[in-house]
């Protein structure tokens, strides 16, 4: 009889101890449940409706981050007018980046200001002001305009492009068909990194530049030029610049990132241009010298990359070097240059006092020339 009540005593502390546990955490998973937002309700998995909730979180999430971001940078997004002879030639979009005093200072695309000789910038609260040209660089086609006394509260923050994943959510903002679209948003993701685009800067429909660009699906209409790309946290990480607008492709936009406009921009403002070495020539494409004139500069007629020198401008550092028109440049720094949009983008990585090293073929023979690069002067190669 002992041993039976015995057994009793410990089944029920047992089952007492089972079914107090079972609702401790019972009471803790609902409270978990409550504090999270989501609903005790399950099916037969017991998990689809927990999902279900998290998802809708997420979504709401987004939007909010989508709303957030958009109201943050939108203040500092202007209308940019592009006046010549006093008739309006083009309309697009700038950014706020940076105040000092009652001085803003804007940066858009150099297509958007190019042959203008007046320019208005339209804030975002309708207010309009004469803007002056701080400088412009068709290569990566920026821009900088100031407007002076004017009070801005809102200046947008640059982001770092180089931390953007494909598949990340970006968001263009900027004026797309002009004024009337004022503040749009476009929602997209990034669809590549360090894409390279060839252009045409002389419009003699041949490409002879290559432009760095980052590339989402992010709708981007004419007007939308030198518009803000931005992140879910309202930060700059691309200016709006183009995209391909054929019959037969879709969403395929260009940004530039920040990690080659802000040094752009820094020089734009600091000298009114790009500090770039100039060798003071004129050059051309081996593919357009024809044979006979390989003949007579003892140039081998086999020889089909490289850049020809035309003509060497006086007092510059081409003449310093030696070069002589005719002449052909092979390597730049030890590294073979295939035509002339390769040789203008090792050229314009150097900066004044870096020493430059060119391997030219001169009067037939193979010559090294060497010089250190000097202050920026002129607007030739």
């Amino acid at each position: 009889m002992g041993k039976v009540i015995y057994t009793l005593i410990v089944v029920l502390v047992t089952a007492w101890s089972v079914f107090f546990i079972a609702n401790y955490y019972q009471d803790k998973s609902d409270n978990q449940n409550v504090n999270s937002g989501l609903t005790q309700n399950t099916d037969s998995e017991g998990n689809t409706q927990i999902v279900q909730n998290v998802v809708e979180r997420e979504v709401v999430t987004q939007e909010e981050a989508r709303i957030d971001a958009i109201n943050k940078v939108s203040p500092a997004i202007v209308g940019v007018v592009n006046f010549a002879r006093n008739t309006t030639q083009g309309e697009g979009s700038g950014i706020i980046y940076k105040t000092d005093g009652n001085d803003a200072y804007i940066v858009t695309n150099q297509h958007v200001v190019d042959n203008g000789d007046y320019f208005e910038v339209v804030f975002s609260n309708g207010e309009r002001a004469e803007a002056t040209l701080v400088g412009s660089d068709i290569y990566t086609d920026l821009a900088v305009l100031k407007v002076s006394g004017v009070e801005v509260e809102t200046v947008a923050e640059f982001g770092n492009t180089e931390d953007l994943k494909v598949g990340q959510t970006v968001i263009a903002i900027g004026n797309p068909l002009g004024l009337d679209f004022a503040g749009s948003a476009t929602l997209g993701i990034v669809s590549g990194q360090d894409r390279v685009i060839a252009v045409d800067l002389n419009g003699d429909n041949r490409d002879d530049w290559e432009m760095t660009v980052l590339q989402t699906d992010t709708a981007i209409n004419p007007g939308n030029s030198g518009g803000a790309l931005i992140n879910l946290d309202g930060k700059v990480v691309g200016i709006n610049s183009m995209k391909i607008a054929t019959s037969s492709v879709e969403g395929m936009s260009f940004s530039i990132p920040t990690y080659v406009a802000i040094p752009i921009i820094t020089d734009l403002e600091t000298y009114g241009e790009v500090r770039r070495p100039q060798l003071g020539v004129y050059i051309q494409e081996m593919s357009m010298i024809p044979d006979r004139l390989k003949e007579m500069l003892k140039i081998p007629t086999d020889q089909k990359t490289g850049v020809f020198i035309y003509e060497v401008f006086e007092g510059g550092l081409a003449e310093k070097m030696g070069l002589k028109a005719g002449d052909i440049i092979t390597a730049i720094n030890g590294e073979e240059v295939e035509d002339t949009m390769a040789f203008r983008k090792k050229l314009y990585l150097m900066r004044e006092g870096d020493k430059l090293e060119l391997t030219v073929i001169q009067d037939g023979q193979t010559k090294t020339l060497s010089e250190t690069i000097q202050p920026a002067d002129g607007n030739s190669l």
